[in-house]
C-alpha cells in the first residue's frame, strides 16, 4: 500500500490545481444532489422485532386500534396554580374551552379529557388530557403543534400551569452550532502553536470541514432510502471533525519532518503518503471496521447510526490522501515552518534528551504503576452501572416535555411515567382480573386498572403502574416478574409492551451483546498488532489498556451522569441511567482511536529499536519526535467531542462526555504513559514472536 500511495503522491505533486479541482467539483454536485433531494430523518426507535414487547404491540395494533401507538398524540398536562381544584367551575370552564378549540383543529382525530379519563390526582390538582391524530407522529408538522402551543393561553391565563407531552416533536430546543465552533477554535489555536504557522493551521479544519460537508450530504441523500435517526449527524460531526483534522495534521507533520531533512519537495510528500498516509489508511480502515460492527447487534438503529459514522471517517480519510497534499505542494516553502513562536519554546525540553520520554523511562515502573492504579480507581463506579433509554425526565427544564413529566410525577407518583402494558390471552374476563390480581401481588405494583377486552374477545389489556420510573432497576426487574408469573396463578399468558417494556427489552438485548461486541474488537485490534509489529506483549498492552481505559471511560460517566456528581458543571439537568447504547459508541469510536495513536507512536519506537537494539533510547526518541503531533492530536479530538458536552441535547451531551473521557484515558493515558513505560521496562521482551506464528502470519507495514 505504501507504493500505491506514494506514486498517488507523485500524481497529486504534479496536478494539484487538477486534484483540487475534481475535490471541489464532487463536493459540489454531492451538496447539490443532496439538497435537491433534501432529507428524511427517521424517528430514534429501537425496537427489535424478535422481543416480546415488540410482538405484543403488534397484537394492541389488531386488538386495540385506539392504542396504535403509529399515530401522532400529545398528552395535555394541567396543574391549578390558582389555588382551587382542577374541578371548580372556573376551571372546568377554561379546560373545555381549550379542549374545544383542539378538537376543532386539523388532522386531530379524537380529545379525550380528564373527565373521560377519570385522571384527577388526590388533591384533584392535577390531570391530563390525551389529543390524538389521524397523522402518524412523524407527519404531524411544525405548524400543527404551535397551533397547539398558542391554544395553551386559555388555561395559562387562568393560572393553570399547562404542559405538553407525547410521541410528537416539539422542537423548543434547537441544536446548537456552537458545539461545533469551539473544537474548531481550539484545533486552529492548537495547530498553530504545534506548526508556528496559521496558513498551516488552517489546512487540516479546511480539509476536515470539506470533508465533513460532503459526509454530511452523503448521509442526508442516503435517508432517502434508509432510516437513519437525526441524532446519526451529529455523530458524523462529531466524528468527522475529530478524524478529519487528526488525519491531515499527521501528513502535514510528516511532510514537514520529511522537509526539514532536507528532501526535495515532491520527494518530501511521496514518503509522506507512503508512511504516515499508510498509518492513516490503517486508522481510518480500524475506526470504519468498528463502527461499521454495529451492525452485529442487529438493531437498526445503532447500525444505521454506525454506518453514517464510517461515512464520515471515509471521507475524513480521502480528503487527508488528497486534497491536503494538494494544497500543500501548491503552498511550497511555506510550509516548511522554521520559526518557532515564544509559546512553543516553552515547550522545548519536550523535544529534547531529558525531556517527556526519559522521564517517563527513568520512572517507567512508577508511571506505569500511578496510571493504571489511577484508571482502575476512576473505573470504579462501573460496577453499578445501569443502562437505560432517555425520556422526557432527562431533557431541560426549558422544555415543555420535562415540565410535563414533573407535573406528572409530583401529581401521581415516580412510576405513573413508567406505565407498563399486560396483555392477558385467555377469553375469560374474570381470568384477565384474576391476572391483575396476581400481578397486584408483584412488589412495586402502584395500580392495575380493570381487564379492557380486545376486538376478538381473546386478549384483554392491563395497565400496570410501577411505583419507580421507566429507568430504575426496581422497574426493569418488574417487567421480568410480571413475564415469570406462573401460568397456573395468572390463568392466562402474560405479554408485556409498552415504551418502557420496549426499552427495557432494547436496554437488555444492548448490554447482553456488550460483551460480544467487545472482545470482537479487541480479538481484532490484536491480531492486527501481531502483524504489524510481530510481538506478542506489544498487542497484549494495547488491549489490556484499551479495556482498561474503557472501564475508565465508563467509570467517569457513571459517577458523572448516574450518580449525579458535577451535574451543575456539565450542565445536565438531573442524573439519569448511562444511554443504553453509548459503551456500543464508545468501544468502536476508542478502539479506533487506540489503534490510531499506539501505530503512530510504537511503529516510531520499533523503527529506532531496529536500528540501535536500544529500548530506552528508541522510547525516548518515539515520544520526541513523534509525541508533540500525538499530544496536538489529543488536544484537538479532545476539544472537538468536549464542545459537544455543553449541546442542550442530552444524548448528544452524554456522547460528546464519554467520548471526551475516552480520549483523555486511552490516548493520554495508557498510548502516552503506559504503552511507552512497558516498552521501556520488558525491553527485547517486547518484540517476541513464535517463530512458527511468524511463518504463518501475513506481515502488515504500517508507518
Amino acid at each position: 500500500m505504501g507504493k500505491l500511495l506514494g506514486r498517488l503522491a507523485g500524481w497529486i505533486f504534479n496536478h494539484a490545481k487538477a486534484t483540487i479541482t475534481i475535490v471541489v467539483a464532487m463536493t459540489a454536485i454531492i451538496i447539490g444532489l443532496a439538497l435537491h433531494q433534501g432529507s428524511n430523518f427517521a424517528g430514534a426507535s429501537l425496537s427489535l422485532s424478535n422481543s416480546q414487547s415488540q410482538k405484543a404491540l403488534s397484537v394492541m395494533g389488531k386488538e386495540f386500534s385506539q392504542t396504535d401507538s403509529s399515530k401522532g398524540t400529545i398528552k395535555v398536562v394541567f396543574h391549578s396554580e390558582n389555588g382551587e381544584e382542577l374541578t371548580s367551575a372556573q376551571n372546568q370552564e377554561k379546560i373545555h374551552e381549550l379542549l374545544q378549540n383542539l378538537q376543532g383543529q386539523k388532522h386531530v382525530a379524537s380529545v379525550m379529557g380528564p373527565d373521560i379519563l377519570r385522571n384527577y390526582s388526590a388533591d384533584m390538582k392535577t390531570a391530563y388530557a390525551n389529543v390524538t391524530y389521524d397523522q402518524k407522529s412523524e407527519d404531524v408538522s411544525e405548524t400543527e403543534i404551535n397551533r397547539v402551543k398558542k391554544q395553551l393561553s386559555i388555561t395559562r391565563d387562568a393560572k393553570i400551569q399547562t404542559e405538553l407531552s407525547g410521541n410528537v416533536t416539539f422542537s423548543e430546543v434547537q441544536q446548537s452550532e456552537s458545539t461545533e465552533v469551539v473544537g474548531i477554535v481550539v484545533a486552529f489555536f492548537v495547530l498553530a502553536i504545534t506548526f508556528a504557522s496559521l496558513l498551516v493551521a488552517g489546512l487540516p479544519i479546511l480539509s476536515a470541514l470539506i470533508g465533513l460537508a460532503v459526509s454530511m450530504m452523503i448521509v442526508m441523500l442516503l435517508t432517502n432510502v434508509m432510516d437513519i435517526p437525526q441524532t446519526s449527524s451529529a455523530l458524523v460531526g462529531m466524528m468527522g471533525l475529530a478524524v478529519g483534522i487528526d488525519y491531515a495534521l499527521f501528513i502535514i507533520s510528516r511532510y514537514r519532518q520529511e522537509i526539514g531533512s532536507g528532501k526535495e519537495r515532491q520527494a518530501a510528500m511521496q514518503k509522506s503518503l507512503s508512511t504516515a498516509g499508510v498509518s492513516v489508511v490503517f486508522a481510518g480502515a480500524t475506526v470504519m471496521v468498528a463502527m461499521a460492527a454495529m451492525v452485529v447487534l442487529k438493531i437498526d438503529f445503532l447500525a444505521s447510526m454506525g454506518i453514517a459514522a464510517a461515512i464520515g471517517v471515509f471521507f475524513a480519510v480521502l480528503m487527508s490522501l488528497t486534497l491536503v497534499p494538494a494544497i500543500l505542494s501548491l503552498l511550497g516553502k511555506k510550509v516548511t515552518g522554521q520559526k518557532k513562536n515564544r509559546f512553543l519554546k516553552r515547550f522545548a525540553k519536550f523535544q529534547k534528551p531529558g525531556g517527556f520520554g526519559r522521564l517517563i523511562v527513568k520512572h517507567r515502573i512508577k508511571a506505569m504503576f500511578l496510571a493504571v492504579a489511577a484508571l482502575m480507581l476512576i473505573a470504579l463506579p462501573v460496577a453499578h452501572i445501569n443502562l437505560g433509554l432517555p425520556n422526557d425526565g432527562e431533557k431541560s427544564p426549558e422544555q415543555t416535555e420535562r415540565r410535563a413529566y414533573d407535573m406528572m410525577k409530583d401529581g401521581y407518583g415516580d412510576g405513573v411515567n413508567a406505565t407498563l402494558i399486560v396483555l392477558a390471552k385467555t377469553d375469560d374476563m374474570t381470568k384477565a382480573n384474576k391476572a391483575g390480581e396476581e400481578i397486584k401481588k408483584v412488589d412495586n405494583v402502584s395500580n392495575v386498572t380493570p381487564a379492557m377486552p380486545g376486538k376478538s374477545g381473546k386478549y384483554f389489556m392491563l395497565a400496570v403502574t410501577p411505583k419507580t420510573d421507566a429507568n430504575d432497576p426496581k422497574t426493569k426487574k418488574l417487567v421480568t416478574q410480571i413475564r415469570d408469573l406462573n401460568q397456573s396463578q395468572t390463568q392466562s399468558e402474560l405479554l408485556v409492551t409498552g415504551m418502557t417494556a420496549v426499552n427495557v427489552d432494547v436496554s437488555d438485548a444492548i448490554a447482553s451483546a456488550i460483551p460480544k461486541f467487545a472482545i470482537l474488537i479487541i480479538a481484532f485490534a490484536f491480531v492486527l498488532l501481531m502483524m504489524a509489529f510481530r510481538s506478542l506483549l506489544i498487542p497484549f498492552i494495547a488491549v489490556a489498556g484499551f479495556g482498561l481505559s474503557l472501564c475508565a471511560t465508563l467509570g467517569a460517566v457513571v459517577w458523572i451522569v448516574q450518580d449525579g456528581n458535577l451535574l451543575d458543571f456539565f450542565q445536565i439537568p438531573s442524573k439519569s441511567s448511562l444511554l443504553a447504547f453509548m459503551p456500543v459508541l464508545v468501544i468502536g469510536i476508542m478502539f479506533g482511536l487506540a489503534m490510531d495513536y499506539e501505530i503512530f507512536l510504537v511503529s516510531r519506537i520499533r523503527e529506532e529499536y531496529n536500528r540501535t537494539k536500544d529500548t530506552s533510547h528508541s522510547v525516548i526518541v518515539g515520544l520526541k519526535e513523534n509525541g508533540t503531533v500525538v499530544f496536538a492530536a489529543i488536544a484537538i479530538m479532545a476539544s472537538v467531542f468536549a464542545g459537544f458536552i455543553f449541546s442542550p441535547e442530552g444524548i448528544i451531551k452524554s456522547i460528546g462526555l464519554s467520548f471526551t473521557f475516552g480520549v483523555l484515558f486511552d490516548a493520554l493515558i495508557v498510548r502516552m504513559i503506559i504503552v511507552p513505560a512497558a516498552i521501556a521496562l520488558f525491553g527485547r521482551a517486547n518484540w517476541y514472536l513464535p517463530k512458527w506464528l511468524d511463518k504463518i502470519l501475513p506481515e502488515l507495514n504500517v508507518d
